[in-house]
């Protein structure tokens, strides 16, 4: 079992409480699997397994679905295969491994995919019944991740090029597209607003001078730094390599605006949810900005299916270039996952010293310890020392008062009480920097108070 910030906080919670946790964000079957889940009392290990199983099922099936779609297109043998786990398999899709709802969040993804499936066939033979079924697709996507839904239009986007022989059919196709897609998005937000109307990252205000400002400021971590997953640069430069090899065939009957339209669509798609959560909720993360990273994919799947004539020195070219970039993720998914279970050791570690002196103290005072007070050092760190972290990834749990209280709660086995924090308290600690936890110095245990200062 490995752990993420949350996940001591949702197998601390009882039914009632995990159903709001995942319901007031929208994600609706999230919430009800993790209420009958509860009820149910299943072990820790159980709900651990069977997501992760759930997970690697639903994303080998989506990459056999993606296989059997893109192979009536695409020629190559090498490119079937590399393009469906380029576009599912991306380097952002690692972080959707890493939450306890990992099931569900990959059960998005295939429902995606699905989606996809039945849109391309409404372009094929015009029957609306595609568009409803495209729709419930999209509406179980919606309830389930809305981070991974991008990945509907991302890909289509190459199909509306593929079945518009003319503008009129092009405007059409976007349109079908955009109902698909924003009807189940928009069905899921006013569900949410109206059982939710101040929870979750709907409740704040929206500033659209700042929400614009800072979303620049994000999607250049996305676009070029790749949330560090990635070598600084590689991503784009797969996509420059690629466009530059097959210069003179994009140019040929406007293919260049062809594909601009599907960078900028793809990019848009990606950062529009943004828009839609209060300033100050803004947050990009691989997990929320997974259909960016599928990008280059894309790209492949739309030069296969508008160049019938690849030759073979050009199919090796961009073999190398995916294999490469499939190497760099994947070298970095190793030490990913290697650095969460050293973060997991190590908030064990220092969980467990506290504990041991909570029972200490309580044995020897006959006091129980129900409520937490927690402080903050003068240079509070998010990670430990040599751990590889971006966004979410790999945060130790005492990085923020919510998940700290969590892990406290989680090992002792106990509810705590959140006190409000004394101001000279605050002070002493504000004025020192711990490196490391110094349990001696750091917790004070006082009547039935548990003072806490994280580092």
């Amino acid at each position: 079992m490995e752990y993420a910030t949350d996940t001591y906080q949702v197998f601390n919670f009882n039914e009632n409480q995990i159903y709001y946790q995942f319901a007031s964000s929208g994600r609706f079957i999230t919430a009800v699997i993790g209420m009958i889940v509860k009820l149910l009392k299943l072990s820790e290990e159980t709900i651990y397994w069977s997501s992760t199983f759930i997970a690697i099922i639903c994303i080998i099936i989506s990459i056999i679905k993606m296989y059997k779609i893109v192979k009536k297109d695409v020629k190559s043998k090498a490119l079937q295969i590399l393009i469906p786990i380029l576009i599912i398999v991306n380097p952002f899709s690692i972080e959707l491994f890493l939450f306890i709802e990992k099931g569900v969040m990959c059960f998005g993804v295939l429902m995606c995919i699905y989606a996809v499936e039945k849109t391309i066939k409404y372009f094929e033979n015009g029957k609306r019944t595609n568009i409803i079924y495209g729709a419930i697709f999209m509406l179980l996507a919606n309830c389930s991740y809305q981070g991974v839904v991008g990945i509907f239009v991302a890909i289509c986007l190459v199909y509306i090029i593929k079945y518009s022989r003319n503008t009129k059919e092009f405007i059409k196709n976007n349109l079908i597209v955009a109902l698909v897609y924003g009807i189940p998005a928009i069905l899921d937000f006013i569900i949410l607003k109206n059982l939710y109307r101040t929870s979750g990252r709907i409740g704040g205000d929206i500033v659209l001078i700042e929400s614009i400002k800072r979303i620049i400021n994000e999607s250049y971590k996305m676009i070029i730094l790749n949330y560090q997953i990635l070598p600084k640069y590689l991503f784009i430069l797969a996509i420059v390599f690629t466009f530059v090899i097959l210069w003179c065939k994009i140019t040929i009957d406007k293919k260049f605006l062809k594909f601009l339209y599907i960078i900028i669509g793809v990019i848009f798609i990606t950062i529009l949810p943004q828009f839609m959560q209060s300033t100050s909720s803004i947050w990009f993360v691989p997990r929320s900005t997974y259909p960016f990273a599928s990008l280059y994919g894309i790209i492949l799947l739309f030069l296969s299916i508008n160049e019938k004539k690849l030759n073979k020195i050009l199919i090796a070219q961009i073999t190398v270039v995916s294999i490469i970039l499939l190497i760099f993720m994947l070298q970095k998914f190793l030490i990913i996952v290697k650095d969460r279970y050293e973060v997991n050791k190590k908030d064990y570690e220092i969980s467990m010293q506290i504990v041991e002196k909570i029972k200490s103290y309580e044995k020897m005072t006959g006091n129980l310890i129900n409520k937490i007070e927690i402080y903050t050092d003068k240079n509070p760190r998010y990670t430990y020392d040599g751990i590889f972290a971006t966004g979410d990834i790999n945060v130790k749990a005492y990085s923020t008062d919510w998940s700290t209280k969590g892990i406290v709660e989680y090992y002792l086995n106990r509810e705590l009480k959140q006190q409000d924090s004394d101001v000279e308290i605050k002070e002493e600690f504000l004025s020192k920097d711990w490196n490391e936890f110094n349990i001696d110095e750091q917790v004070i245990l006082k009547n039935d108070i548990l003072i806490l200062c994280r580092f």
